[in-house]
């Protein structure tokens, strides 16, 4: 997701921590806090707040605006073409290892110690927000 996306989910996420409106409400579970909320259909709740929060600094922002029209191609170059063609082209491994290594791999340790915020710290961290 790019950089926008992420911050419209943070400011909602930190506003509105463990309600409804809450992106990925520790409250639905450990799965959904963890991923699930990636995958299914935002409470209401959610969708409203995301419509009301003031995200005019980041759309002043030139560089956030252009990650945000680039993020696809963005994505494909730097998260999966560099980090598989490089050793494939410089150390003549494998494209197939490379791909699952360098990119499968990577991403889905990198994303999941990312969402170990949003489920095991919320699940049983402090609740400075109660």
């Amino acid at each position: 997701r790019h950089v926008y996306a992420w911050a419209l989910d943070h400011r909602v996420h930190h506003k509105y921590s463990e309600t409804d409106a809450d992106p990925h409400n520790a409250k639905r579970g450990f799965f959904f806090a963890h991923v699930g909320w990636l995958f299914t259909t935002p409470h209401p709740d959610v969708v409203a707040k995301r419509e009301a929060v003031d995200m005019s600094d980041l759309e002043a922002d030139p560089i956030v605006m252009w990650q945000k029209k680039y993020y696809v191609p963005l994505f494909g170059l730097l998260a999966i073409g560099l980090p598989v063609c490089v050793p494939w082209y410089l150390w003549s491994e494998s494209l197939w290892i490379s791909f699952w290594v360098n990119f499968n791999f990577r991403f889905c340790v990198t994303l999941n110690i990312a969402f170990f915020v949003n489920s095991v710290a919320h699940m049983w961290g402090q609740r400075p927000y109660d």
